[in-house]
């Protein structure tokens, strides 16, 4: 499997110039939210997984709809925009869907903890919200040239919107993550599986 372009969120917390307390205050709460969710787990839950007085952690988040969305921001440019860069170097849909589905389930599963975050608190506030805005008004450029990019190729759907190539491309691949560590109890990908999930893609893209 390719390594990710974005290797996990602890290295980027890792080459970060946080203060360290702020850093263990972003650890913890990931490892909070994971395993109890946002809205199940208290400031003081976090503090104290972080070794750190409450005071501190308000001291760099002023609430925990803040610190949740520090915790998703940094994500972004790993998850979307570096990629569809490095998406738009393959020329044809399989060698695209193969860089694709190999190069994400990577991320995907260096990033365990926080991707089960993203995907259970979507909708946690105005503040994540806007985060998600800012985030398709970032990437949408880059997705319609991943668009053109496929048209080039007779055997692709014309009719195809930017928001139904963003649906094909990345939902099996959630589809298989929530699978294996929202409902399942984790495990490696299965190369077989891994391969379904590409058949699965280009056949989304055909005519």
């Amino acid at each position: 499997m390719s390594v990710s372009i974005f290797e996990s969120f602890g290295h980027y917390l890792e080459q970060s110039d946080y203060p360290k307390g702020k850093k263990k205050i972003m650890e913890a709460a990931v490892e909070q939210f994971s395993r109890y969710s946002y809205h199940g787990t208290s400031t003081l839950q976090i503090a104290k997984a972080a070794g750190l007085s409450q005071a501190t952690l308000f001291k760099y988040f002023k609430t925990k709809e803040d610190l949740l969305v520090a915790i998703i921001h940094p994500v972004a440019p790993g998850l979307f925009v570096d990629f569809f860069d490095h998406l738009l170097t393959y020329q044809t849909p399989e060698d695209m869907v193969h860089f694709l589905v190999r190069d994400r389930m990577a991320f995907f599963g260096e990033n365990q903890a926080l991707f089960k975050i993203i995907l259970q608190e979507l909708l946690a506030g105005d503040k994540v919200k806007a985060e998600q805005k800012r985030l398709w008004e970032t990437i949408s450029p880059k997705v319609l040239a991943v668009k053109k990019r496929l048209e080039g190729d007779a055997r692709v759907n014309p009719q195809l919107t930017v928001t139904q190539v963003v649906r094909i491309f990345i939902g099996p691949i959630l589809a298989y993550f929530g699978q294996l560590y929202l409902i399942g109890q984790g495990g490696d990908f299965s190369e077989s599986d891994l391969q379904l999930i590409e058949k699965q893609i280009l056949a989304g893209l055909w005519q």
